[in-house]
């Protein structure tokens, strides 16, 4: 019987990365063989499988294409004679590993101008590469490299509202080979713009209506108040949804400046992490009450105010002078005030307040008309008299307006007083400034007249 002699042991020189996904094994010739068993396992005691056979004595390498990137493997190789069939003894194991790739865990934005990425630890790295891209594929330039301990980075010079896409690479030393892990999957995300307040407005009803541009990537909006353009701001709201872009500020105090601030804010999604863009630049109003404009109120809302106090309209004194009813009274209100631009609220409100709703009762009687006490003193002046109710509201309505406005009067001039101010034009553009020696010289005056006016616009 002829005796088969089986190939040389074979014996593996190294295991070198050749990428991120391959490992090339190389060993020495063995005599006697003329191909080679190529083994792969993922511990080194047991579990090897065959993965390829190399063909020609002097074939001595072989690269694998299908390794994990971080993975440890065990390799062993025996040579064979393929025409006897016949294998030599397996060589020792060696083992190789490639360098893991990282993952992006998270992303935000931090500001306007900041954006903030982390990343998973990887065994074996050295340095951590960023790169960013305005794409997400291609045109990618490193712009950090951080040593391994650190897994942050921040981005200190993004655009405002501009998309950027990151990657991470990690290098390392194997075996002592510097080597690469090829880059993450990219990770994408905005700085949120800064929000810009287009309108911060008092409505009628005495609330502060803000409003804003939508800010792209944005979840919610986050409102800030100060009483002052330079004060401490609070958070007073949040707004949810991207699309709302507005807020009602119900909790102001008549006569105070309020200024506010809106910032966008990204709640967190996926590995997309919560985060925000600047707060805007301050806007603010004045909740104090205009006296000029446009009427809040309707002549049923004024004889609804009249009505709950009690009182008798005094329609036989009136009936004569133009004004037989209560309604007729308040539209005439209306009317007047109308015609100099100035809010009829104030002018109904002061003639309760002043009149005590039209019972007089001081130097000044009913039949004068004369319902805010023009040329009345503390002295026992009686005042002026008018020949009727529309001539003493249009008489009333102008004073205001001299208080109010420095614009010259769209009609004849009937109050006798106008003339004396001048020195005084302008000097009261809210009802917040009247009392206190300024028409009035109650101190609360202002306030009894804002209860009035928000009790007429509860009816």
């Amino acid at each position: 019987m002829l005796k088969v002699k089986a190939p040389a042991k074979a014996s593996i020189e190294k295991v070198k990365v050749k990428s991120p996904t391959k490992l090339e094994v190389s060993w020495k010739p063995a005599a006697g063989s003329n191909g080679y068993q190529v083994l792969r396992s993922e511990t080194r005691n047991g579990g090897y499988t065959e993965v390829d056979r190399v063909s020609g004595k002097t074939a001595c390498s072989y690269t694998d294409v299908t390794v994990t990137p971080g993975k440890t493997y065990y390799y062993k190789v025996r040579s064979m004679d393929s025409r006897l069939n016949s294998f030599g003894s397996y060589s020792a194991p060696m083992k190789g590993k490639t360098l893991a790739k990282t993952r992006i865990t998270s992303i935000a934005s931090l500001s306007s101008e900041k954006m903030q990425i982390r990343w998973k630890k990887v065994s074996d790295a050295q340095t951590y590469e960023v790169y960013r891209s305005a794409q997400k594929k291609g045109g990618y330039r490193k712009i950090a490299s951080l040593r391994k301990g650190k897994r942050v980075y921040t981005d200190l010079t993004v655009k405002s509202g501009k998309k950027y896409y990151y990657k991470v690479a990690v290098t390392g030393m194997i075996d002592g080979t510097k080597i690469s892990s090829g880059y993450s999957e990219p990770a994408s995300f905005r700085a949120l713009k800064q929000v810009k307040i287009s309108s911060v407005k008092l409505m009628a009803d005495d609330t502060v209506r803000i409003k804003w541009g939508k800010v792209t990537g944005a979840t919610k909006y986050k409102i800030f108040r100060a009483t002052s353009k330079s004060g401490s701001y609070k958070r007073i709201a949040t707004v949810n949804g991207a699309s709302v872009t507005n807020y009602t500020d119900k909790k102001v105090i008549s006569g105070k400046t309020y200024y506010y601030k809106v910032q966008a804010y990204s709640d967190g999604s996926g590995i997309v992490a919560s985060g925000s863009g600047n707060k805007s630049d301050a806007k603010g109003t004045t909740s104090a009450y205009a006296i000029m404009g446009n009427t809040t109120v309707t002549a049923d809302q004024m004889a609804a105010l009249f009505k709950a106090s009690g009182r008798s309209y005094p329609s036989g004194i009136y009936k004569s002078k133009g004004a037989g009813s209560l309604k007729k009274f308040c539209e005439i209100v209306i009317d007047e005030s109308r015609r100099e631009g100035v809010k009829a609220e104030v002018i109904f409100a002061q003639v309760c307040l002043e009149t005590g709703y039209l019972s007089f009762g001081g130097q000044v009687s009913a039949e004068q008309c004369n319902f805010s006490g023009l040329g009345a003193t503390d002295d026992g002046a009686a005042g002026a008299t008018f020949p009727d109710v529309k001539t003493g509201i249009r008489a009333q309505v102008q004073h205001l307006k001299g208080y109010a406005s420095k614009d010259s009067l769209n009609g004849k001039c009937v109050d006798p007083r106008f003339g004396y101010l001048s020195y005084k034009r302008g000097c009261a553009k809210y009802v917040q400034d009247l009392g206190g020696g300024n028409w009035a010289t109650d101190p609360n005056y202002a306030t009894k007249l804002m209860i009035l006016i928000k009790a007429m616009k509860s009816y």
